[in-house]
């Protein structure tokens, strides 16, 4: 199964680690600092040009993208369950 990102990104489910909420991580000191380090060891790609809503860390990359965390996780949630009843 893979997670579109936005753009013509899209990842396998399995090499996700975390979904971050952009707005939230701003008041997180480590994230914040999490953040600054992938950035300085040139791990952050963009998904999708524009207003990034989510930052989506994989075992390889991070990658910030304008979707919304919420929709990213209730995506892989609705793949992963069907994955489970097929």
């Amino acid at each position: 199964m893979f997670l579109h990102l936005g753009g013509s990104t899209i990842v396998p489910a399995e090499e996700i680690i975390m979904i971050i909420d952009l707005k939230s991580a701003r008041q997180s000191k480590i994230t914040m600092e999490l953040i600054a380090l992938l950035e300085a060891e040139g791990m952050i790609e963009e998904a999708s040009p524009g207003m990034h809503k989510s930052l989506t860390i994989t075992d390889a990359k991070a990658y910030l993208s304008p979707i919304s965390s919420v929709t990213l996780k209730n995506r892989l949630r609705y793949w992963l369950g069907s994955e489970k009843e097929g």
